[in-house]
């Protein structure tokens, strides 16, 4: 198991709005074979990114830990505004939620992340409570989203690069 916030070959990058992430899946399908630098597949990458897109639009069902809901608060403009450090794990119900499947397909992930972008691009509105930084208007929502998969997305690359 990689500690990932040691890892060292991963790519910089910096979304400034959501379709700005199935915009990054695009190239890197099309650069050919993805190779992943972290833990995770590519497809549970895509799968996590997905699925809190989608908690953000529809609800969580969990609570973060009482110690990270306090101090979420406190980071939350310099999370919203700077890039995310890796390395970060959440555990209990809140890591059952968001912790993808190893069994995961690419397919299914990539087609569940464009779905939950195109949810956001035709007027749903991320308005739920975050079970980490309390409440987020839309626009911060979309910042969070964005920095959260610059974070995961570094972990991919194209095989032609790598």
């Amino acid at each position: 198991m990689k500690k990932t916030g040691k890892v060292s070959d991963r790519r910089t990058l910096r979304f400034g709005r959501m379709t700005d992430l199935t915009a990054d899946i695009d190239q890197l399908i099309a650069a050919g074979e993805i190779e992943v630098t972290g833990n995770w597949t590519a497809a549970q990458i895509v799968a996590h990114v997905s699925g809190l897109i989608r908690m953000s639009i529809d609800g969580f069902g969990f609570k973060a830990p009482l110690l990270i809901r306090l101090a979420g608060p406190l980071m939350r403009s310099r999370v919203l505004n700077h890039p995310m450090s890796a390395g970060f794990k959440l555990k209990g119900a809140a890591a059952e939620a968001i912790v993808p499947s190893p069994s995961v397909t690419w397919d299914g992930a990539v087609a569940d992340l464009r779905a939950q972008v195109e949810r956001v691009e035709r007027g749903a509105k991320m308005s739920h409570r975050s079970p980490v930084f309390g409440q987020l208007e839309h626009e911060e929502w979309a910042q969070l989203h964005c920095r959260h998969a610059e974070m995961h997305f570094s972990f991919m690359k194209s095989g032609a690069t790598a």
